[in-house]
């Protein structure tokens, strides 16, 4: 989704790689949904692709330092995104074969840099499911059928009874819950991706 901006590409990159949050922001909203469509075709999930969308802007912020001297940040991005698919459904057929019980049980892992981006993506999986866990019963499930499920506001609003603006300020209020626990636990730059796809 293209949004106006004024300020360059290569200008918001130079401004993440020095730690700055809304230039972050601005990128996930250039190319959010562009790196979701990919992904999704992929890993045909729309669940699953909303979680890479994450893991893979977690890794922008994560190697922020090598935007400066990234030439086409499009083909980057995607190239990232790619990779992330590909090794979800590749330790996907390997789970399923049995080998990640094996090679949990010899201790076998990857680099310590993807170790580190996987303790921090499920540290914030666990925030996000935890605060998903206390909401109200109907803004919980209200939640889920968007989020985890995909369904549009209208047709939550038809299964459960509601009218779509009650289901619009339900979904908002329990975005707004998780967007605070999410900035609580430290990981306010990340509240752009993957939890604003409405």
């Amino acid at each position: 989704m293209q949004t106006e901006t004024p300020y360059t590409e290569k200008e918001l990159l130079l401004l993440i790689a020095q730690g700055d949050e809304n230039a972050f922001r601005k990128i996930f909203h250039l190319y959010g949904e562009c790196i979701h469509t990919s992904i999704c075709t992929i890993v045909k999930s729309d669940a699953t692709a909303k979680d890479l969308v994450q893991d893979t802007f977690l890794r922008v912020w994560l190697y922020r330092d090598k935007l400066p001297a990234v030439e086409n940040f499009r083909s980057w991005l995607l190239r990232i995104s790619y990779n992330r698919a590909f090794t979800y459904l590749r330790d996907k057929a390997t789970q399923e074969k049995g080998s990640g019980n094996y090679l949990a049980k010899h201790g076998i892992e990857g680099s310590s840099n993807d170790t580190d981006e996987r303790v921090q993506l499920q540290s914030l999986k666990k925030v996000i499911q935890d605060t998903v866990q206390k909401m109200p019963r109907q803004q919980r499930k209200i939640y889920l059928l968007s989020r985890e499920y995909g369904h549009k506001l209208p047709a939550i609003g038809e299964e459960l009874g509601l009218a779509t603006s009650t289901v619009k300020n339900t979904l908002g209020r329990a975005l707004q819950t998780l967007r605070d626990a999410i900035e609580k636990a430290g990981f306010g730059l990340l509240l752009a991706v993957g939890f604003l796809f409405l």
